[in-house]
């Protein structure tokens, strides 16, 4: 906790430091809650395995927070005017505490789920009018199908934890599914555009109104930048669609609900429908196979590389993640006509 005090000196920041604690459960980076007598705000420590180039996460958030707009969160600036502070123990950021408001799970009902729809809509929207080529890419080739199969490969071929044998069904999978890289490549072909997107747009990456459910913020930005409306809807789709968590242990609990894809279509659209092109309003339900099939092979390969990129609480978390990812991908592609 030393660490996150010392950073803190960097910001400027109202009030007596009254409590620091850890706050949340995400798989990258580490956050922790700051309580002073003017007043919360949440301190993040940016994980500079993943985010190892934090000038393009500066440049980033800069052009994101000019746009003024009200559905970030305020963040605040160090001594020097800067959104992040680096120092030998990491690169940290801090924004303010939204109260009255939490980052849901799961979603429970259509109601939520058109919110969470109309929020990352209102993304969309706002950041349309931003040019996403003077955007950096925070993580290099963060959405890039064909890469990502390229580090299955590697995996499968290195077989560093010895995994391979007892993922052999997964690894079939996953050659069951690589006509989804090409459908996505003639997407390209045909003029689908590149945009500014979030590009990791997880349910708990939407803030909402305590009691209302109403959409408040889109928060953790550190991913934004280039990219294709489908992967942003595709991970909505994937973290929405099904009650379960990544790794539910009940395989079984893993369904569509029905009605889902219709509502978070609809609040989706009705934020950004006039910033759209046809071809990516044809192609959002598409996401939603490129996306789960995305995820399905990182946590593969994290898996047979011995666990080095997300984090786990227990030893064959990243199997199960792998696993109900894949059930996930084969009942999207029961239900999506493409």
């Amino acid at each position: 906790m030393n660490i996150a005090l010392a950073a803190l000196k960097a910001f400027k920041l109202k009030g007596a430091i009254e409590k620091v604690a850890p706050f949340g459960s995400g798989h990258i980076n580490d956050t922790f809650k700051v309580e002073t007598d003017c007043g919360n705000y949440l301190l993040q420590k940016v994980n500079t395995k993943v985010f190892q180039n934090t000038e393009a996460l500066e440049n980033n958030l800069n052009l994101l927070q000019g746009l003024q707009s009200e559905i970030f969160a305020r963040h605040i600036t160090t001594e020097k005017g800067k959104c992040f502070y680096v120092d030998q123990s990491g690169c940290w950021k801090l924004q303010e505490f939204v109260v009255n408001a939490y980052g849901p799970t799961t979603a429970n009902n259509l109601t939520l789920v058109k919110e969470v729809g109309k929020g990352f809509g209102m993304f969309t929207k706002v950041t349309s009018v931003l040019d996403p080529t003077v955007f950096n890419e925070a993580i290099p080739n963060f959405h890039n199908l064909k890469w990502r199969l390229q580090q299955l490969d590697e995996a499968i071929k290195q077989n560093r934890a010895n995994r391979r044998e007892s993922s052999q069904h997964f690894i079939e999978q996953a050659n069951t599914f690589r006509w989804i890289a090409e459908h996505f490549n003639q997407l390209i072909r045909g003029g689908l555009p590149l945009r500014v997107c979030h590009n990791d747009t997880k349910i708990d990456n939407i803030l909402l109104t305590e009691g209302t459910d109403e959409f408040r913020h889109v928060i953790d930005l550190d991913t934004s930048g280039p990219g294709y409306v489908l992967s942003d809807f595709g991970d909505m789709m994937r973290t929405l669609l099904s009650p379960t968590k990544e790794a539910e242990l009940d395989e079984s609990k893993i369904e569509i609900r029905e009605g889902y894809i219709e509502a978070l279509k609809s609040g989706y659209l009705s934020s950004c429908a006039e910033s759209l092109l046809p071809l990516e309003v044809e192609s959002l339900e598409f996401g939603g196979l490129y996306m789960t099939y995305m995820q399905a092979i990182r946590f593969l390969a994290d898996y047979l590389n011995g666990d080095t990129y997300y984090k786990i609480s227990f030893a064959e978390e990243n199997y199960i993640r792998t696993r109900n990812q894949f059930r996930l991908l084969e009942l999207l592609n029961k239900q999506i006509e493409l």
